[in-house]
């Protein structure tokens, strides 16, 4: 079997979930070429639109919630004008170069974990170019704005209890397929508290409280930072770990607005995320769909702080009714009643539990094998 995965930079989110799938194709003996579309043009142009992505997030998380919110709007719209949008149209230039490369190569099936990819590969079919199926794989627990635009032949959603939020966009129930979201194969390991503390070269007996602001290091880190020092005066086997992601500035600030704080450690870019986790008490974050279910697959208490608005505050809030996270939306109020709440080993429990009962680890597998079946079917 030959598969094509795609996906774009804009956060780290759509990559992951997109090396979850190459990792079991892969895994399953399949033939996989994973690349970013845009590198079509030049692996600069990628660059671009990612960086882009990122640095308007970082600056002006309220303007990104707002263009959503307009997205969204203009989405509801088309279920009764049928009129494309105009991201839809932004990736016209970039589909024709993708259109030649499937030409040249031949695939048995594609996946996408990213909307832009997903709207190229509809204009590929609009101008009635054969292709293989075509997976598409949301990363977040709603269905974003345009994701009705996309023709696929299924789309992979985090969860069966959003089925209504799908198909209240038209898209037709029996293309749905609630597998979860893929996570790498190392979020399904048991390491213990202690084994993943060696991993990551911490001290065993040290109590670690986990900090991100997710792959491109936004959010409210310095209020967080602060509050937890005060909870360390009186808890002193307690340190800290703070995820800085792919934000070179933050790192710098922190480190000058932290110099000397010895509990406090800065992680930069790192492929021990699940060590990190793992060897934590609890994880504090803004709630990126994948990084939230890492969190859930690895079973660690959740605090979710500052969404960006849009899709984020939609995870907050299935993570907070299933029972998964404590959503503190008031950082300098309510952070540290809830860390208390996190650590009480009752409560711990009941979000294990909830982790287990709403979270499937397998999803990579459960795409996987629907492909088999599928492609066998022909």
């Amino acid at each position: 079997m030959e598969a094509l995965v795609l996906s774009c930079s804009t956060g780290g989110g759509h990559n992951s979930a997109a090396r979850s799938i190459v990792q079991e194709l892969q895994e399953q003996g399949v033939n996989v070429t994973f690349f970013d579309p845009y590198s079509l043009k030049n692996d600069h142009l990628a660059d671009i639109v990612g960086e882009t992505y990122i640095k308007f997030v970082q600056h002006t998380p309220s303007l990104f919630g707002f263009i959503y919110q307009i997205g969204d709007a203009y989405s509801r719209m088309q279920n009764k004008i049928p009129i494309v949008s105009p991201v839809y149209l932004a990736q016209k230039k970039v589909s024709f170069l993708l259109e030649n490369y499937l030409k040249d190569h031949s695939f048995d099936v594609i996946i996408t974990t990213h909307l832009f990819c997903g709207e190229m590969l509809t204009q590929i079919k609009n101008r009635k170019v054969p292709l293989p199926p075509v997976y598409f794989v949301a990363t977040d627990y709603t269905c974003s704005p345009f994701v009705q635009e996309v023709k696929a032949d299924y789309f992979v959603i985090p969860h069966k209890d959003l089925v209504p939020d799908f198909t209240a966009y038209k898209i037709p129930k029996e293309k749905l397929l609630p597998f979860g979201i893929p996570t790498m194969m190392q979020f399904h390991e048991k390491k213990a508290k202690s084994q993943a503390k060696r991993s990551a070269g911490l001290d065993e007996c040290k109590k670690y409280i986990l900090i991100s602001g997710g792959s491109i290091g936004v959010g409210d880190i310095y209020d967080t930072i602060d509050q937890l020092l005060t909870f360390i005066l009186s808890h002193k086997n307690y340190e800290i770990l703070v995820l800085v992601g792919n934000n070179e500035h933050l790192y710098e600030n922190l480190s000058l607005a932290y110099q000397g704080v010895r509990p406090l450690h800065l992680i930069k870019p790192t492929n021990q995320v699940y060590d990190y986790l793992k060897a934590s008490e609890v994880f504090i974050s803004k709630p990126g769909g994948l990084s939230s279910t890492e969190t859930a697959v690895a079973q660690v208490p959740f605090l979710i702080i500052t969404p960006i608005p849009g899709c984020e505050d939609k995870n907050a809030a299935f993570f907070e009714k299933y029972d998964m996270a404590i959503w503190v939306k008031n950082v300098q109020d309510n952070l540290l009643p809830a860390l208390l709440k996190a650590l009480d080993p009752q409560i711990a429990q009941k979000m294990q539990e909830a982790d287990r009962n709403t979270i499937d680890p397998y999803a990579a597998k459960k795409i996987f094998n629907h492909i088999k079946k599928e492609i066998s079917a022909f």
